[in-house]
This record gives C-alpha cells, structure tokens and sequence, in this order.
C-alpha cells in the first residue's frame, strides 16, 4: 500500500519534479523549503524552474489538492515518509560535497517526524552519508526509530519531467527492509510497469549515483579528446560517434562532441568522487583525469576562437548565442558558455549574449544580454553558438550579414546547418572540424 502522506524537503530541481511527479500519481505531497519566495511562486502555480511541462503538470496537481507548499516543517508532522532533496554543493576550497544543508533537514524533520518515519536521501551524497545520519538518529532520537534510506535522482535537466515518468531503474538503499519497503512503496506505479528495482545498502546506493555521473562524464571526455583527433588529422566527428555508439556495449548517449560538460551534477560529482576517493586512499586516476581534461576545454575552446581572430580579442565584439550548459533548461551551473563569456571579457573582449530562457548577470561595462540574436549579433567580429538550441539550428544568418562585423561562426556545439545557401559567404569553425574558409559564393 502506497505511503498516504509524503514530504519533499528542499522544492528545487529534483524536490520539484519528485514532489509533482508523486503527487500525479494521487499521493499527497506537503512541499517545505526555507525560500519564502520560492514557496509564494509554488503556491501561484509558478515554478521557479524552466522545464518543459512542468508548470501544467504543478498546476493540475495543485488545483487536485494533491500539493501543498509551506516553508514551516512543522507543517509535515502528520508524513510518514519524507524525501530530502537539499543542495549538497562542492566546497572550492577542499572538493568536498557541503552537507550542512542535509544536516539540517534532517534534524529538523527527525524533531516532528511520527515514530518509524522514513526518510529517503535523494540529495547526491559522499558514501557513508546515510550510515552517518542514521547513526545520528539512533543516538538522538532512539525513541523514534527513524530510518533514513538512500533513493538517488537520475533525472536528466531539460528532460526531467519525463525522466521521473519514464525511469530506466530506481534504486533504494537502506540497511532496513521495513524502510526499503515504504520508499518502494511510493514508486509502486513503476513496479507494476516492470522498472528494475535495485534493493542495497545505503553505501551500495550512494555509490551508484556517483559512478553513474562519473562514467558518463567520462564518455563526454573521450568523445571531446576524439574530436580535437579528427580537427588534426581530418574525418567527420558525427560518423566517428555514430560508428562507435551503434556498438551495444558502447551506445551513442553521452558521445556529442562539444565544449565539455557543465551543470550543477557532472562537475560537482566528478570532483566529490576524486575527493573521496583521495580521502580514502584510493585514488580515482579516470575520473580526476576527465577532470582535468574538461577544465582544460574552455582554455582550448579560448585559444582557437583567438586564433581564427589574429590573437587579438581585446576591443572586439563576440556574439555568444546560449548560455545555459544545454538546451532546453535555464540552469547556467558550471555551464561552458558562461566561463566563456568570462575568459574572453578578461581577454578585453565586448560580448553580447542571447539565450531564449537562460539569464545571466554579469556586472561588466563590456558585457550585455540581448532580447534577440540579430541583437546580439550587431557589430559581432565573432559569433559563438554555445548552446544547442533549436532555434539556433534553424537559424537564417544571412539576415545578419548587414550587421556583423565579420562573418565568422564558432560552432562549439555542431548544430549549424552547414548545408544552408548562406554558408559559403561565411567563415566558419566548429568543434571537431577544421575551419571552412569563405569562398564568397552562394551553393
């Protein structure tokens, strides 16, 4: 029998889609969150979060009575299950995932959480997390017999909402199966669909979040080194990550070649994993090396757009179209086109940026965000399509050659139409190609 009441501590990207996604399926949701602003918007219908259907999908379940938003915990007291889903940032300073935030959910839920209350981790945490809270309950509050489980998010940004709806597989971790058993409980529409179900440990769960990430930002590394190969030695990056991703033990997701990857999971867990590991004394040699290697992209993606330019960017002006670290989210977490934006200001350079949903604040006399891409593209030296947007692909650039200084294209995410009448009265430059000099001729 499905939990009755259900909290979602912490209405950000993951609580959000966690909280609408279970309360579509019936269950009542009570949502807390410590941002007043944040809780006003939800209750309006509003989430504070671009992703494609999500505000329908909050507004029928809001309107159902299914979801309720407070930023008091007290409000949960009735909840016998209770899903965390706080920020777990990187400290700069030591590579460690800051678990203060979790820390204190979790205190404060065990303080008016009801006898035998479940509380599930969907945070991602260093391994041993669990094991540490429980610990802190049993000696803390002993005559609740609170149980905290591991339940790890694998939604992807831009697609999450039908990630949550469609999942490959979830997986729960906790050293009690009364505990495993009241999270499976909640997912039981997707058992009865035939998703696999992974049953562990805390620590076995933990470490599949990170494994997961760490693997899939390797794939990116590898196809992004493939593709310096082929700008060298010639080829067509696209049929090299086709040829290998039709090999079943390889797959094509995850080999797009690009600036590196971003947002606010690949990196942040890539540098955790390395630092436990460290802590350790087992040292992640793979994973620190696509660490080092990704860090490094922007400073290659930096020198070729200096060069194409004379290595001279001070004074010139450079259209950046994208700002997101990818299409269809607002999140610019670590995104490759915001440190962009910022290496070629401290090259002197003037940048004017458009992105469709993304926003970026940037407190600089050279640096503007348009409502537009001929907007941005005005006086442009160079243009920097950053982000794979549709719009972008489909995009007319002959309707901007009267305004650009020089018709020249960075394509740092391959989606320019490079069959387009416009092309040849263009230079253009792309990750995992050569440059394609003008030749001044329409095709």
């Amino acid at each position: 029998m499905q939990s009755a009441n259900i909290c979602v501590v912490g209405v950000g990207y993951v609580g959000l889609i966690q909280a609408v996604g279970l309360a579509s399926f019936g269950l009542k949701v009570t949502c807390v969150d410590l941002d007043a602003r944040k809780i006003a918007m939800l209750e309006k219908g509003i989430p504070p979060i671009f992703e494609e259907g999500l505000e329908e999908a909050l507004r029928e379940v809001i309107a159902r009575g299914r979801v309720t938003f407070t930023t008091e915990i007290a409000a949960a007291g009735d909840c016998d299950l209770f899903f965390v889903a706080v920020g777990t940032p990187t400290s700069e300073r030591t590579g460690n995932a800051r678990l203060d935030y979790l820390d204190a959910a979790v205190s404060g839920i065990a303080a008016i959480a009801r006898p035998e209350a479940v509380i599930a981790v969907k945070s991602t945490v260093p391994i041993g997390t669990c094991a540490r809270l429980q610990a802190r309950l049993d000696r803390d509050f002993a005559g609740k017999h609170l149980e905290i489980v591991s339940n790890p998010e694998f939604l992807r940004e831009g697609t999450a909402l039908n990630d949550f709806f469609n999942p490959e597989r979830i997986v729960i971790g906790g050293n009690s199966e009364a505990a495993r058993d009241k999270v499976r409980q909640s997912y039981a529409a997707f058992e009865d669909r035939g998703v696999p179900m992974i049953v562990s440990d805390t620590s076995t769960s933990e470490t599949i979040k990170y494994a997961a990430n760490a693997f899939l930002a390797t794939k990116v590394t590898f196809i992004n080194e493939i593709s310096d190969l082929v700008e060298t030695v010639g080829g067509d990056i696209d049929q090299v990550a086709r040829g290998i991703g039709l090999d079943s033990r390889i797959g094509p997701q995850f080999l797009k070649a690009g600036p590196g990857y971003g947002g606010s999971c690949f990196p942040k867990d890539t540098l955790a994993l390395a630092t436990i590991g460290r802590r350790h004394g087992v040292q992640q040699q793979i994973v620190e090396t696509v660490i080092r290697i990704n860090d490094s992209r922007r400073f290659h993606i930096l020198k070729r757009i200096e060069s194409a330019m004379g290595d001279k960017l001070a004074g010139k002006r450079v259209a950046v179209l994208g700002l997101a670290f990818k299409a269809n989210t607002d999140d610019v977490r670590d995104s490759p086109a915001v440190d962009i934006v910022h290496a070629l200001l401290e090259e002197g350079a003037e940048v004017r940026s458009f992105d469709p949903v993304a926003k970026l604040s940037v407190d600089h006399r050279c640096y503007r965000q348009c409502e537009s891409i001929a907007a941005a593209c005005e006086g442009a030296s160079a243009v920097l399509v950053a982000t794979e947007w549709g719009e972008f692909r489909s995009f007319d650039f002959a309707s901007v050659e009267p305004l650009v200084e020089r018709r020249y294209i960075f394509d740092m995410r391959r989606v320019v139409d490079i069959t387009a009448a416009w092309v040849p009265r263009w230079d253009i430059e792309r990750i995992g190609s050569p440059l394609m000099r003008a030749t001044g001729e329409a095709s």
